[in-house]
């Protein structure tokens, strides 16, 4: 492991590291891929705060493009990595900056969102994110495109067995069911989508006002059906 089997894929420039260090240019990609991110980690937490009480922890908590310290490419060179989504099974303080393997241990899931700039080191199982994030003992690892111009099927997704990355399917719904924290993934219509286990669908950027306006205009329709009654007695 500590010998470096290539420095760069078949393609790339020569002089850089695989995989390469996160840049501003790779995190933040488009409005519609931060988009995706928004959705896939609103989802995650709304999803961690169903049924609790005030008093009560959340079970998990999710993060994004925050830095992940302590992964390592093939050839055992520390790489700076600030993963799209990346969920930890407890509680977290909201105002840390960073995160590091060694001291927080690894995360239980993250969630890369596939661009022109991503998509190869992304993907890439051997020399890539993927062999760093196994390495680091990252058990539960999904990429999403929602263009479908890099990932076909939309998702790909893999799961920690006795240290190597083995392919995670979705289950008859087309879902991607984590087995680490209680939300399965979709890609329906283009759209990243978040459920809870037990198949409620978590809104989307944009649906909690629509929501809140079809609550208004119903409960301002009972009251005038209720004025309407009181009325007539």
């Amino acid at each position: 492991m500590a010998s470096q089997v290539r420095a760069w894929p078949p393609g790339a420039k020569i002089g850089i590291m695989w995989p390469p260090h996160d840049t501003e240019e790779s995190v933040l990609g488009t409005d519609r891929h931060q988009t995706t991110i928004t959705n896939i980690r609103w989802g995650i937490n709304e999803a961690a705060s169903i049924d609790l009480t005030p008093e009560q922890p959340v079970p998990w908590h999710a993060l994004s493009q925050i830095a992940l310290i302590g992964c390592l490419r093939p050839n055992g060179s520390p790489i700076r990595v600030y993963p799209d989504i990346f969920v930890y099974a407890r509680p977290v303080d909201p105002e840390r900056g960073s995160f590091s393997i060694h001291g927080d241990g690894p995360p239980v899931l993250v969630v890369e969102v596939l661009s022109e700039a991503t998509y190869e080191v992304d993907l890439d199982l051997d020399y890539g994110k993927g062999f760093s994030y196994a390495r680091a003992g990252i058990l539960e690892y999904l990429t999403i495109d929602h263009t479908r111009r890099f990932l076909p099927e939309g998702i790909r997704a893999w799961r920690l067995v006795d240290g190597v990355y083995q392919p995670w399917l979705p289950d008859a719904h087309g879902r991607w069911q984590s087995q680490q924290i209680g939300v399965a993934i979709s890609l329906e219509e283009d759209w990243a989508t978040v459920y809870t286990h037990d198949g409620l669908r978590i809104l989307r950027e944009g649906e909690v006002e629509i929501e809140r306006a079809s609550l208004r205009a119903e409960i301002e329709r009972l009251r005038r059906l209720l004025g309407e009654h009181q009325g007539q007695s």
